[in-house]
């Protein structure tokens, strides 16, 4: 009788093995699976905030196409360069510097000649004297340290009649950066940003403060021979998720890396392996003591109740199989003694906390996508408005411009291409202020968006130029509405400090005919008729003749 007592408990602590590892390996599943939903959210969060600094940096690139395309400031650059006339930087360094004190995150700009020598800056002792033309011949992005300070340096061509005049430098304040490295939403107590550029060895250089290191910006590297390291597999182009990578303090992190490609920028997000196995791991201790507790009951109770627990074990294993594959219903009601009962209200506790961690993370990520779809909302409306008045911006007038232009020419159609600009309009910001001139800016804005038809492309394209597209509009017709437009811009009232205050506006127009080979080509006869009504006295409106434009005066 011993021998078969002892077979008997032999036989149930084998058949507990099978029990055992069906614990283990739901164990290692749920921990698996968290980790997946772990690093979809990591992934999530680094790709809203790659959105964030593209958007950060495409205001940037608006801000200095704003600037560039300043028909004065690159006229006045042109005859520098041909006649090195003082007058001419005097009125350039007039331009820039009422640039400057519109936009408040700009620190200042500097401007270049043809040669790559410096003309023009808003500061009294500027940090750069000359620059390699053969480096700027397009616009580009980057970032620099200048004392203790972070900026982002904007530079860009300056064109003037299909020829390079000049190069233009605007230098930003990188306050942005620091905004999303303090963000630390969403990444645990241990999460952290991490932003690096590119060295000239090509090694990672860190371009803000660290968690665990303040004063890391541009000064702290990683070697480019550390592809183990995440922020090195960002600045490779590699968008990946990296587990138990060693940060730049060797500590093993979970991280989800992105590339900028367009400035050559990489950005991690991770947070400490520690952090990620925690909740995981604050159920092991449960679930061992679960399992040491059904071989120990098991062991008991054998030789007498063998029988009758067999079949409630037998249950409860395939429900743990099915829990294994993901199934987290609950528990059917087991027969048996109290034991097995004991053993199915653990299992049904375990496979609650387990389905309301992955409730709890559907619920994140869910959170998250709209957040996303928001962001991306908001990045369309950056990327097509003028912020000051509301009218399209440079960036959707030329898209726009080359599909009219390309539909007229296939079609025959009669077109039509405005450039206006509000006359002496320096001279307004100069007397009654800038926080004046944005109001007048806005209101000529409304009053042209409510006058164009629905097919009218009316934008923004310089501080105060504004060009409006005409599909099948001939020249007589233009000119009746422009007219009258004209007219009836000169009388609108302005009313500052009891004074009643008028703007006028002149108007250059040219219209699509054999001679327009191209979409810049009548564009730029827009803009010679405008300067033919600026040359003729202003407030006016002028089709090009196609003779050469006269010099207008300032303004």
């Amino acid at each position: 009788m011993k021998l078969k007592y002892l077979l008997i408990i032999v036989f149930i602590i084998l058949s507990a093995i099978p029990l055992f590892s069906g614990l283990q390996f739901l164990n290692e599943y749920s921990g698996k699976h968290y980790r997946e939903q772990y690093e979809d959210h990591l992934s999530s969060l680094s790709l809203i905030a790659k959105k964030r600094l593209l958007a950060t940096v495409e205001r940037f690139q608006d801000n200095t196409a704003l600037i560039s395309s300043r028909t004065q400031m690159r006229i006045s650059l042109d005859q520098w360069n041909q006649t090195g006339n003082e007058a001419n930087l005097d009125r350039i360094s007039r331009i820039i510097n009422d640039a400057k004190h519109a936009l408040p995150h700009l620190k200042h700009i500097t401007l270049f000649d043809e040669n790559g020598t410096m003309a023009a800056s808003t500061v009294a002792e500027p940090t750069i004297a000359t620059i390699d033309p053969r480096l700027f011949d397009r616009p580009s992005i980057s970032l620099a340290k200048e004392e203790s300070l972070v900026l982002v340096h904007s530079t860009a061509p300056l064109e003037f009649n299909h020829r390079t005049v000049g190069y233009i430098r605007i230098s930003f304040h990188a306050d942005f950066l620091n905004e999303l490295v303090r963000d630390r939403a969403g990444l645990g107590e241990t999460g952290e940003w991490l932003f690096a550029v590119r060295d000239q060895n090509g090694d990672a250089l860190f371009a803000v403060p660290l968690k665990f290191d303040h004063k890391a910006a541009f000064e702290r590297r990683v070697s480019r021979e550390r592809t183990d390291v995440p922020i090195t597999q960002a600045l490779l182009g590699n968008e990946i998720i990296m587990s138990s990578a060693p940060d730049y303090r060797e500590e093993p992190v979970l991280a989800s890396t992105r590339y900028i490609e367009e400035m050559d920028w990489g950005l991690v997000a991770k947070v400490n392996e520690d952090e990620v196995n925690r909740i995981f791991n604050r159920n092991k201790p449960l679930i061992y003591i679960t399992e040491i507790a059904i071989v120990i009951v098991a062991i008991i109770a054998g030789v007498a109740l063998s029988f009758f627990i067999s079949s409630p074990i037998e249950r409860l294993k395939t429900y743990s199989s099915k829990v294994a594959k993901g199934s987290f219903d609950p528990p059917p009601e087991m027969g048996g003694w109290q034991e097995v009962k004991e053993l199915t209200a653990h299992f049904s506790y375990m496979v609650g906390a387990l389905k309301e961690m992955n409730e709890n993370l559907a619920d994140r990520i869910e959170e998250r996508t709209q957040e996303l779809q928001k962001a991306n909302a908001k990045l369309e409306i950056v990327a097509t408005q003028d912020a000051l008045t509301g009218l399209h911006n440079r960036r959707y007038f030329d898209a726009r411009y080359q599909e009219e232009f390309s539909r007229a020419k296939r079609y025959k159609n009669d077109l039509a291409v405005v450039i206006l600009d509000l006359d002496h309009f320096k001279q307004v910001n100069d007397r009654y202020g800038h926080d004046f001139g944005d109001i007048v800016l806005r209101k000529i804005s409304a009053f042209l968006k409510s006058t164009a038809r629905d097919s009218d492309i009316l934008a923004r394209i310089g501080g105060e130029e504004f060009c409006m597209i005409l599909p099948e509009t001939s020249e007589k017709a233009s000119d009746v509405l422009l007219n009258r437009l004209c007219s009836e811009i000169a009388d609108i009232e302005f009313t500052l400090e009891g004074k009643k205050l008028h703007v006028t506006c002149s108007f250059g127009v040219a219209h699509l005919g054999e001679e327009s080979t191209d979409a810049d080509a009548l564009l730029k006869q827009a803009d010679i008729a405008l300067y033919e009504a600026k040359a003729a006295g202003r407030n006016r409106v002028v089709h090009y003749s196609g003779a050469a434009a006269p010099e207008p005066d300032s303004g």
